[in-house]
């Protein structure tokens, strides 16, 4: 048996089309860690319920009574926590808007995790508007058809500014091999000083 290292998570964010999914399932794949996507684990479902496909709205506290965004995001949270108690190493995916815009937010997700705040890490997919509407127009999907047609409403100012919280900066225009070589040099900088 080999020592076992703390598990830690990787919280990768950004709005849609920016490029995170991508860097997410090519940095689960340098790092030999899991990776948790917050589509795959709900949209299955919502989608068979008639469910649209929702924009994240940043909120600083949580809402008296739960919207089914939240639901997802709390399956999302179980999954991870699951993991990282099984010691698993994770990557989790989603814009996660009010968790990298109010710190207050950003604390409940670290308490959900379960593993000290030292542990879990917040990279920001930072792309410009005008790429992720190109994206968009690109990949055709139905659920960005209305995003589309009000880019200025779906990128607010409050959407896309750099999160309110400790983070690792990814450049939404670099080669995805690029992304990848300046997260680890930054993120293994910042490990080398903890």
């Amino acid at each position: 048996m080999t020592e076992q290292r703390a598990s830690e998570a990787i919280i990768v964010c950004g709005v849609p089309a920016s490029g995170k999914t991508t860097f997410a399932q090519d940095l689960a794949r340098q790092l030999h860690w899991t990776i948790l996507d917050l589509d795959t684990v709900t949209n299955p479902l919502f989608e068979h319920m008639g469910g649209e496909f929702l924009v994240d709205v940043p909120a600083a506290q949580p809402a008296a009574r739960a919207s089914v965004n939240d639901i997802r995001y709390t399956c999302l949270f179980d999954t991870t926590r699951e993991n990282l108690a099984l010691g698993n190493s994770v990557v989790v995916v989603a814009p996660f808007t009010s968790e990298r815009t109010f710190p207050a937010a950003w604390a409940r997700l670290v308490e959900r995790l379960a593993i000290p705040g030292s542990r879990v890490h917040l990279a920001w997919m930072d792309t410009p508007t005008g790429e992720v509407v190109r994206r968009m127009q690109l990949r055709g999907a139905a659920r960005d058809l209305d995003k589309i047609k009000e880019p200025e409403r779906f990128l607010s100012p409050d959407v896309t500014q750099p999160p309110g919280v400790a983070h690792i900066r990814i450049d939404g225009l670099l080669a995805p091999h690029e992304q990848i070589d300046h997260f680890l040099a930054d993120f293994a900088a910042r490990e080398a000083l903890r």
